[in-house]
């Protein structure tokens, strides 16, 4: 386990009359693969938009690598934690170039991408993603799988420590599910990066993640790490957290019902 990354302590967060996070206490460390899963309503896309700098109006007490999230300068934060939502809305005809270099906005002191160290990151985020041949494109006319690439590709721009990604994958077809997460994988460890994510699949979970915080209603209701290279999942525990009965095979793998 590193050094403290996040430090939430009784945060909460409500919108109008709605209690979406309830008092979360809950510490993540630098360097590890942290899943938040839970279903629709939990709470998982208001804690990571908070962890983000996204979301302001959070009760409680949030630190970044010891600094209260309420003091950080919004550039310096920026330059060390990016966000990847689940889809990057853009209705102008910006090329997908134009778009990744938009990762390095952090970064700038008063010119804007004249630098050649600005272009030479951003060739090197569409490389690494795979996007270089979608460059000169308009993002606009991109699929969602090519838009989540070259947004990826955007946020990796940034040289972050830190990636937030809300459900990375949805909306993606497999092969380019895999492709993301193999992106993501080689990157963790190339460049130690330490990675948040909300997802729905808990296979992809189980493989993926370090650790696991399980949203209900707004609390969390167990975090697991991985031990031995497996999570402790129950039958209970997926129950309670989803709602649905959950009975696991002799091979692991657990067979999920509804109902009757």
């Amino acid at each position: 386990m590193g050094s403290p990354l996040f430090t939430i302590n009784q945060v909460s967060c409500r919108f109008d009359d709605l209690r979406v996070l309830q008092n979360l206490d809950c510490v993540i460390s630098e360097g590890e693969v942290t899943g938040i899963v839970g279903p629709n309503g939990a709470g998982k896309t208001t804690l990571l938009r908070i962890l983000g700098g996204l979301l302001k109006s959070w009760e409680g007490e949030l630190s970044f690598r010891e600094n209260s999230m309420r003091v950080w300068d919004q550039r310096l934060f920026a330059q060390q934690v990016a966000y990847l939502p689940q889809r990057t809305q853009i209705t102008f005809p910006y090329s997908a170039r134009e778009i990744v270099l938009m990762g390095r906005l952090p970064h700038q002191s008063g010119a804007f991408f004249e630098r050649a160290e600005d272009h030479a990151i951003a060739e090197e985020s569409l490389e690494l993603t795979g996007c270089t041949h979608l460059a000169e494109r308009y993002f606009t006319e991109l699929s969602g799988g090519e838009q989540q690439l070259v947004g990826l590709a955007s946020a990796l721009a940034q040289l972050p420590q830190v990636l937030l990604l809300d459900e990375p994958t949805a909306f993606l077809d497999l092969r380019h599910q895999l492709q993301i997460y193999r992106i993501l994988r080689d990157l963790q460890k190339e460049r130690a990066l330490s990675l948040i994510l909300v997802t729905h699949d808990l296979n992809l979970a189980e493989n993926f993640c370090d650790r696991l915080l399980f949203l209900k209603d707004g609390k969390l209701v167990e975090d697991l790490r991985k031990e031995n290279n497996t999570f402790a999942l129950t039958g209970p525990l997926i129950e309670k957290v989803f709602g649905i009965t959950a009975q696991k095979e002799a091979s692991g793998r657990f067979i999920l019902s509804y109902g009757n």
